[in-house]
């Protein structure tokens, strides 16, 4: 699974979109389901928000299997100020994460940064 959205991460790249941070996350060890966490600069405004997690959720259905799908519980996007995002931001990048201290109140099981990067913005 990590693989499938590093290449969604490099799509986004090649997009020219940057990104704050781009993680997933096992966070209900009863559901055993993915939080596709997103973040940059410039998502305070919830119509941006919007635009950019119905670009994220297209990206994954193209890139993804219809199992793959049905492992995802949440896709979040959400501003830089959230407090979920920072705590993850607190992470770097290609950061492998496995049974944590909680973040944001919660026990991340087994998670992925993919992208940790304060100083980008989206365009």
């Amino acid at each position: 699974m990590v693989d499938k959205f590093k290449k969604i991460l490099a799509e986004i790249e090649k997009d020219k979109k940057e990104v704050s941070l781009f993680a997933i996350l096992k966070m209900d060890e009863l559901t055993d389901r993915w939080s596709v966490i997103f973040s940059a600069n410039g998502l305070d405004e919830e119509t941006k928000r919007k635009e950019v997690f119905e670009y994220l959720v297209n990206l994954i259905i193209k890139n993804l299997g219809e199992e793959d799908i049905k492992s995802i519980a949440r896709v979040g996007v959400f501003p830089l100020s959230n407090h979920l995002v920072q705590d993850l931001l607190k992470y770097n990048k290609n950061l492998s994460i496995k049974e944590s201290t909680p973040v944001n109140g919660n026990i991340i099981h087994e998670g992925y940064i993919l992208e940790s990067n304060t100083t980008t913005s989206l365009n």
